[in-house]
């Protein structure tokens, strides 16, 4: 077994952007430069969050988190010619309790939610081909950046509005998804009529759950790896998606310990079902997902949720988005028979706003009440308040 740790990896990391931005350096005329897309970018932002579970959950009080974001993207054809390919890193440091823990639901309630750790989240290198059409990715990768993720449920701050909680739940560490990822091979191709179609291979068990605030690559006997396909539709405000996912190791039986297969799948939709260029006053678009996993090893069986989002309500704040999201999710008979008083299901009802105050500082105010957190009787509904405060800073190397 070969392990990777933080130091190594970031120290790797920082050395391969170093080492590849070098050449941005050389002088090239000015127009040329100006004409191209950035040959590297940089990115730094400071996310800081207060939560208060004003009433029910498992405990109330106050919980601030902070993350700090590092991207760097590098465009390897305009750097040394490496003919279609690109390059990404991402770093981020957090801090901060849980808030999910005190109201104590199976969604959580912060996307920027980690605990304290230094991680590398991302490191990969792109390379396109047939035109620009298709693209084989490889590295640490984050399956939920591309894999069950969309424009318009990224609003929202509760996690599950990303990758639904039928999949983020799933495998021995988590799937490969923010913040503990894994390598993994990921294609990607589109067809002529909008069609897409990716999969990707991944470490069935990825960082190593001994060590949780490390970022390490474990190849470990019996992991397996995580299987996950997607075909869908893009086009003109539309994303339909149809995914499902499996993993080769086997996991304990929630009820009987044998071991036995996960697996699940999903469909999403968004629409956008009002636009201002068409003479409406604001833009509005909506999504709706579905999914489902093996209740035999898992403990949320099904999930459905719905968002919809307005752009433009204000005419002198054109930028602004205020959001609704509902999720329901039913829990697996394994899972309920472990509870002294469950409930039917847990249902979330999120309120948000997204002002974008500059170019670098955006702050959103969050309403999330949950019923039956945890599907469980005995945990009184609860009522959390949030707000997001963000601040970001973008370089770019021509």
């Amino acid at each position: 077994m070969r392990r990777f740790t933080t130091a190594s990896i970031l120290g790797c990391a920082a050395l391969m952007g170093f080492a590849v931005a070098a050449p941005a350096m050389s002088d090239e005329p000015a127009q040329a430069a100006a004409d191209a897309s950035p040959a590297a970018s940089v990115s730094l932002t400071f996310i800081g969050e207060a939560w208060n579970v004003a009433s029910g959950g498992l405990d109330r009080g106050s919980v601030l988190l902070d993350n700090i974001d590092l991207h760097a993207s590098l465009d390897l054809d305009r750097l040394i010619g490496w003919n279609d390919a690109s390059a990404f890193v991402y770093a981020l440091y957090a801090s901060g309790n849980s808030v999910a823990e005190r109201v104590g639901d199976l969604n959580g309630i912060s996307n920027n939610e980690t605990g304290e750790a230094l991680r590398l989240v991302e490191a990969w290198i792109d390379q396109g081909f047939a035109a620009g059409r298709g693209s084989l990715r490889f590295g640490l990768y984050d399956v939920s950046s591309e894999f069950d993720a969309g424009e318009v449920r990224a609003l929202f701050l509760n996690p599950a509005h990303g990758i639904g909680t039928d999949y983020s739940q799933s495998g021995l560490n988590g799937p490969s998804i923010w913040p503990v990822t894994s390598l993994a091979l990921r294609v990607h191709y589109a067809f002529e009529n909008d069609v897409y179609l990716r999969g990707a291979i991944a470490d069935g068990v990825p960082g190593n759950p001994d060590f949780p605030r490390r970022t390490t690559i474990d190849f470990e006997d019996g992991d397996g790896v995580l299987l996950a396909m997607e075909t869908g539709l893009v086009r003109d405000g539309r994303l339909w998606s149809l995914g499902a996912w499996t993993y080769s190791g086997e996991v304990p039986d929630l009820v009987t310990g044998e071991d036995r297969r996960n697996a699940g799948a999903y469909v999403a939709l968004e629409e956008t079902l009002l636009s201002s260029a068409s003479g409406s006053g604001l833009d509005l678009a909506g999504s709706f997902r579905i999914g489902v996993a093996n209740g035999d090893v898992n403990a949320v069986e099904s999930f459905i949720s719905a968002t919809l989002v307005a752009t433009g309500l204000l005419p002198s704040r054109p930028a602004d988005q205020l959001g609704l999201g509902v999720i329901v999710l039913d829990g697996s008979t394994g899972y309920l028979s472990g509870l002294a008083n469950p409930a039917d299901r847990e249902i979330n009802v999120e309120l948000t706003y997204y002002a974008q105050l500059t170019d670098e500082i955006t702050l959103q105010p969050d309403i999330q009440w949950i019923i039956n957190p945890g599907i469980d009787d005995d945990v009184a509904d609860a009522l959390v308040f949030g707000l997001r405060l963000s601040v970001g800073k973008t370089w770019e190397i021509n």
